[in-house]
């Protein structure tokens, strides 16, 4: 038997190390990502496994037969996201969160101790955009806009500032119904800024991409998103909203599904900045914090400090490799992902550019990176467990990663023809802001320049 609950806060899906009794029933919760969860109890619950309880929600819900490739199960929390595999029993991998943690992340024990994993059914990081695209069940469209939001609000997905205001005129006629200015004032919208943008987007008031013009310079975002919320109730018409919610769904989506990183796993690091011999000499920290956010086309790297995406790499350009930390007496360090792509270099003409990302998810990185990797090579392998996936990739997927990329420099000039036919949106090809990123450069012959 299944009951509905409300997420507030922070609800433990199964307890951290608790002792488990012989057949005992075991009470699990799914949430999905409009803060709703379902409750189940489970006659040897620890023994069920991601898909079974992944098929258990989508019967629950109703959804249609295509939830099965939408969704997945993952295991979230303040501090990591971790996607189950389909043979995952959840109950397991909470029991060694702890663990997971001082892994993966660098949070203090008295963090790790607080952290409050939930199981959540969300979009698979491994389903495409293509794919979602033929979506049109309400419900599904539904769990996605929801999920979308998350992102937004959160930070991870890093917009266009008039995207911004558009999306949030858009959640706001969904929310609020269609603008009446007898209600809709603007000490209300003050409210409710933290429920539909960003923290930087109302603590800062910083344009991330375009320069305001001076008759918005002294705007507040409360009013933006007034004239926005006004623009899109005028664009509906007289369309009732409970009739077109998925049409207002799509719309939010489609602006979200215009940005390299939708649909990404997301994970925290750090790269280098580059700095000048008087920043050295006074010891100026050079590393940036850093989300990366990898899906089934692209790595981009996220400067969370500026809000701004200052790299997209589409597999097609993108050769990487691990390696686990340098441990040394007086260096704390982490494991790094190295990442290899191609560059049109204004004045050194066609290269290669090699970025050092740090992380203690390096590892998961590289395992999904390769996971997709392999997929878009169609050799139809089973995603890695991005747990506890120590197998390293073969030698033999080494040797074809390593001639896919001398391929790509071989025939670069036909490649960078074809990538482009590929990527034909604006958003979705390469970003290389590379006065924000510190590169060693590399000739198509693999000569270190500089």
């Amino acid at each position: 038997m299944a009951t509905r609950v409300k997420l507030k806060g922070k609800h433990s899906m199964l307890r951290k190390n608790r002792i488990r009794k012989p057949n005992e029933v075991i009470e699990i919760v799914v949430f999905l990502r409009d803060r709703t969860g379902i409750h189940f109890n489970l006659e040897d619950g620890h023994l069920a496994q991601a898909d079974e309880l992944l098929e258990l929600v989508i019967e629950e819900q109703g959804l249609p037969a295509v939830a099965k490739q939408a969704l997945a199960l993952w295991i979230v929390s303040d501090l990591l996201d971790i996607r189950m595999k389909r043979s995952h029993q959840p109950y397991h991998i909470v029991q060694k969160w702890d663990e997971l943690c001082a892994i993966y992340t660098d949070a203090k024990f008295e963090d790790i101790v607080k952290s409050e994993p939930v199981l959540m059914a969300q979009r698979d990081v491994y389903f495409t955009l293509e794919q979602e695209r033929s979506i049109q069940n309400e419900e599904m469209l539904c769990l996605l806009y929801h999920e979308a939001k998350t992102h937004v609000i959160e930070g991870r997905y890093i917009l266009y500032t008039e995207d911004y205001h558009r999306l949030a005129g858009i959640q706001a006629l969904i929310h609020l119904g269609k603008y009446n200015p007898k209600e809709h004032i603007a000490a209300n919208y003050r409210s409710l800024l933290v429920q539909f943008y960003p923290e930087h987007m109302y603590q800062k008031q910083k344009f991330l991409f375009f320069s305001p013009s001076k008759s918005n310079e002294n705007m507040d975002c409360e009013e933006f998103m007034i004239n926005a919320h006004q623009q899109i109730s005028n664009e509906f018409g007289s369309k009732d909203i409970d009739d077109n919610i998925c049409e207002l769904y799509q719309k939010y989506l489609d602006i979200c599904r215009t940005y390299p990183f939708y649909g990404s796993a997301f994970f925290n690091g750090q790269i280098e900045r580059p700095v000048n011999r008087f920043k050295k000499f006074m010891n100026i920290g050079t590393d940036i914090k850093c989300i990366i956010a990898i899906n089934t086309e692209c790595v981009n790297i996220i400067d969370m400090e500026k809000n701004d995406c200052v790299l997209t790499v589409p597999f097609t350009q993108l050769s990487w490799r691990y390696r686990e930390a340098q441990f040394d007496v007086d260096d704390d360090s982490m494991p790094c992902l190295f990442l290899q792509f191609l560059y049109d270099c204004p004045v050194k003409g066609r290269c290669t550019k090699l970025i050092e990302v740090y992380s203690r998810e390096a590892k998961l990185m590289d395992a999904l990176i390769t996971s997709c990797v392999k997929h878009k090579l169609e050799i139809g392998a089973e995603p890695e467990d991005f747990v506890d996936g120590d197998e390293s990739p073969s030698l033999d997927f080494h040797i074809l990663r390593i001639r896919i990329l001398l391929s790509l420099m071989h025939r670069r000039e036909r490649q960078i023809n074809i990538f482009y036919q590929l990527f034909s949106e604006p958003s979705s090809k390469p970003i290389h802001k590379m006065d924000r990123l510190c590169c060693s450069t590399y000739s198509c012959k693999g000569e270190k320049i500089d």
